[in-house]
């Protein structure tokens, strides 16, 4: 078994065992579930000039202290005609980690910062397992911040601004998109 398949089994590894371990902390910590818009900036395709693909994510989160949560999130954007001949894409990004809030006191609008790792997945027509590059499947790495303005029972999350890695193969050499994700939404707590 290679270093590149050991690291990759090693994260889905890691992503699993946190989203397993999520109900049983549900049980005793806050917990919220949410859902945003999202634009992604990307430059997967090759000789292409970056675009914007658009969709939306679900996340779930799950207070372990007054600071830091656990986040598990998915995205899904899409985009068409993105070439003369109308190909298309669909990016999968699903990805887990923690988010850390500062502790202020009676505060309603609170900055956050969030590390996520996982796997993404291409597909459509300029998908790199449809146009002979690749694999569908990728590593993902997810870092960035935002705003939450909490009210009693929900929270809106004006702008949450991320960079966001992927390692798709593209026939660039580096096959790595550097891309950036802008999201809005809402989050509801359930406990």
């Amino acid at each position: 078994m290679g270093r590149k398949e050991l690291g990759c089994k090693g994260v889905w590894l890691a992503a699993l065992l946190g989203v397993a371990a999520m109900p049983a902390a549900a049980q005793r910590h806050e917990v919220e579930v949410g859902a945003t818009y999202t634009y992604v900036r990307t430059n997967l395709v090759p000789g292409c000039n970056c675009f914007g693909t658009q969709g939306g994510s679900g996340l779930f989160t799950v207070r372990l202290s007054p600071t830091w949560q656990a986040l598990g999130e998915v995205d899904v954007t899409h985009r068409a005609d993105i070439t003369a001949n109308g190909y298309d894409l669909t990016q999968t990004v699903f990805t887990g980690g923690a988010r850390y809030t500062p502790a202020w006191m009676r505060v309603r609008v609170r900055p956050f910062g969030d590390v996520l790792v996982g796997g993404a997945h291409a597909g459509g027509s300029l998908a790199p397992n449809n146009t002979g590059l690749g694999g569908a499947f990728a590593f993902a790495f997810q870092t960035g911040g935002g705003l939450q303005v909490s009210m009693r029972r929900w929270s809106i999350v004006p702008l949450d601004a991320d960079y966001l890695l992927t390692t798709f193969q593209n026939g660039t050499g580096a096959n790595r998109q550097n891309d950036l994700r802008l999201s809005a939404g809402v989050m509801f707590r359930i406990r």
